[in-house]
């Protein structure tokens, strides 16, 4: 499937509430987190959403520092909302990225900011400050996942291939066993540095409905149309052996080449 991309916030944009309880966030301890989504002309809750991937409501919350992510699910609520309980690791500025299709609507990824208590830092202090990866291998849950960038690199606004290479990390042999998680082989988050960009993305390598058998890999390729110039962290979730696990790269992508070039 491609990449769909978002901006954090556009004119068409579904209007998405935001409540905790308890009102003050704690590292470390659980909150509730209620989301109610309104229609963008007539500011009534949204009830009816189209299911997608096997879930009706996807949520990533993401660190501003880039360097804490979480793929979730919540559930609906009598009066329309979503809600569920979440624990955030350590005092900072997080955003949560509400991913979600309204019946009869446009794809929706909305941005909301969250603050634990004990952060008293400037908010711009905690912005990323990114490094594209020297390597393009992670290591997680006992399989080297390898990242092969097109041979020129990444370029802004280009439709580009990314393409995983996945083996077993301590035999080396191609992994080709991978299960499908949320109805695709993979899931893929990925965000820019400034966070003003983010898109979720998933294998154009399609499970067979049906068969319970399947599996997928060892290469898993994705399509990836990035809109600025600029850093990206990239989150790529992958289940093997009943544990989904992630791998962490980052990427840089140049500007566009002008005209005549």
């Amino acid at each position: 499937m491609a990449l769909v991309a978002a901006h954090a916030k556009s004119g068409n944009d579904y209007h998405v509430d935001l409540e905790t309880a308890p009102h003050d966030i704690v590292p470390g301890h659980p909150f509730r987190l209620q989301l109610t989504v309104r229609d963008p002309r007539t500011k009534s809750v949204v009830g009816d959403f189209a299911v997608v991937h096997e879930k009706r409501f996807h949520l990533f919350v993401v660190s501003r520092d880039l360097e804490h992510y979480d793929h979730v699910h919540p559930e609906q609520e009598e009066d329309g909302s979503w809600a569920i309980d979440l624990i955030l690791p350590r005092a900072g500025s997080y955003k949560i990225f509400a991913d979600f299709l309204p019946t009869g609507g446009t794809p929706q990824v909305i941005a909301r900011p969250i603050v634990t208590t004990g952060f008293q830092t400037d908010p711009t202090s905690a912005v990323a400050s990114l490094s594209p990866d020297p390597s393009l291998c992670d290591t997680v849950a006992g399989m080297s996942v390898a990242l092969e960038l097109p041979p020129r690199g990444l370029v802004a606004g280009r439709d580009e291939t990314l393409v995983y290479h996945v083996t077993d990390a301590r035999t080396d042999a191609p992994v080709a066993d991978i299960e499908p998680y949320l109805g695709a082989w993979g899931h893929s988050l990925i965000v820019s540095e400034d966070m003003r960009h983010v898109a979720h993305a998933h294998p154009i390598e399609l499970v067979r409905e049906g068969d319970p058998a399947a599996a997928g890999g060892p290469t898993l390729t994705f399509k990836a149309l990035l809109p600025e110039p600029g850093n990206y962290r990239i989150w790529t979730q992958i289940k093997r052996g009943g544990v989904v696990a992630t791998a962490v790269f980052t990427v840089g992508v140049a500007s566009a080449p002008s005209n005549g070039q």
